[in-house]
């Protein structure tokens, strides 16, 4: 009778929980295939910091491509000759755009406390007096829109001061938001910010980070844990939609963990088997192919939950009535495109059935384009904002099981045919 050998067994259970400890997305102790990214953003910082100069930067690319890592990671781990203080605000977590004001004065001076209004002006005094070098780091800073642009002109304007001493660096996914809502910003050099932006990750990319990470968790052999072929995979299937890195390493990670729960499932039922036949049973020794398959398909059905009582729903209200609305024009409608003017006609039939705030139409459009830098709509530019095309990018029926966990919505899709 032939019997696993049950040490081989451990070793490959353990393997598992170390990747899939490894595989969390918390930012890395290393960056990979971003080298370009790293040594413009290392060299802007030390520039200014070494020297005592205020400047700006604007990063700008798809979500899960690097952004917010690379700016964490060096300013964890890099050493500059001057003193600086970071402060870091995830824009998206914030109240209302000039609440960024409040933010910034209470982390440098923890008993302040007055409006949004006053915050600005106490920021512009205390940002020129003498000190050390303060670097603001904005995470989603598109959420600072308004419709004048008040609140994104003042945050750009602050680094412009006479004897700032303030580093903004602002994190985005839309490519041109400063070429085309702060024209401003280019007529004069002081104001106008860095820019860098982030492509998404291509198939080797995606498939080497992932590779990396498990390698310093498990410090052999990554085929061990995940088959070569099933990497290649899942970075082709990733690189081809988003270039996600996020969305690559938590399906593996979720893969990892299927395949961790099957090895010890294997073992046991393996041992009995084999304790009364002669034949051994095959353990699965790494994650597979189907195994990812399996992942993926379950990923892709709630890929942009929005309702999961686990998770922070980080996706503004505006944001979602419009993207219910137009998923119920879609499902109700002749067309799966329609003007902007027709959405906001529609939307503003949804906010009166449900007693919210409506907004105008120049807000609503801009609103829009910020759900399209979410990559979840197309909306394309007209000379009369009113007749732009707007359609969904994504599959119907993935926005519609997503928007189904949420009462509200559910209710809006329900009555769907009152809001043609």
């Amino acid at each position: 009778m032939k019997l696993q050998n049950p040490n081989g067994d451990l070793t490959v259970t353990s393997n598992f929980t170390k990747a899939r400890q490894a595989l969390h997305t918390s930012t890395p102790g290393n960056i990979f295939c971003r080298d370009k990214e790293l040594d413009v953003i290392e060299t802007f910082l030390q520039n200014h910091i070494d020297n005592g100069t205020s400047g700006s930067m604007y990063i700008s690319g798809r979500p899960g491509t690097g952004k917010t890592a690379c700016v964490t990671h060096i300013l964890a781990n890099r050493t500059f000759s001057g003193k600086f203080k970071s402060i870091f605000i995830n824009c998206m977590l914030l109240h209302t755009p000039f609440s960024v004001f409040q933010q910034v004065a209470q982390q440098l001076d923890p008993k302040w406390n007055t409006t949004a209004k006053e915050a600005l002006s106490y920021l512009e005094d205390r940002l020129t007096e003498s000190g050390s070098m303060i670097v603001l780091v904005l995470d989603e800073i598109d959420q600072m829109s308004t419709r004048d642009q008040s609140v994104l002109y003042a945050l750009f304007e602050l680094p412009a001061l006479t004897n700032s001493r303030l580093i903004l660096i602002g994190l985005a996914n839309a490519l041109d938001l400063t070429d085309r809502s702060l024209i401003r910003l280019q007529s004069r050099v002081h104001f106008k910010p860095v820019l860098l932006n982030f492509s998404p990750y291509s198939k080797q990319e995606i498939a080497t980070i992932v590779s990396q990470r498990i390698q310093e968790a498990v410090g052999e052999d990554v085929g061990n844990v995940i088959a070569p072929s099933a990497l290649q995979y899942l970075g082709g299937k990733i690189s081809s939609t988003s270039g996600d890195l996020r969305k690559a390493i938590d399906i593996c990670r979720r893969a990892v963990e299927l395949a961790e729960t099957g090895a010890k499932k294997q073992s046991v039922l393996a041992t009995n088997s084999e304790l009364q036949t002669s034949q051994s049973v095959q353990i699965n020794k790494c994650v597979s192919i189907p195994i990812l398959c399996k992942m993926m398909a379950s990923v892709e059905s709630n890929a942009f939950s929005v309702g999961n009582s686990d998770d922070v729903d980080e996706t503004p209200l505006q944001q979602k009535l419009i993207i219910v609305t137009l998923l119920v024009l879609v499902k109700f409608g002749k067309s799966k495109q329609v003007t902007l003017g027709k959405l906001h006609q529609s939307y503003s039939k949804v906010c009166s059935k449900y007693g919210m705030t409506t907004i105008d139409f120049d807000e609503f459009s801009h609103t829009c384009s910020l759900v399209e830098s979410r990559g979840i709509v197309t909306l394309k530019k007209k000379s009369n904002p009113r007749l732009a095309p707007i359609c969904l990018r994504l599959d119907e029926r993935e926005v519609e099981s997503t928007l189904k966990d949420k009462t509200l919505l559910s209710s809006i899709l329900a009555q769907g045919s009152l809001f043609l």
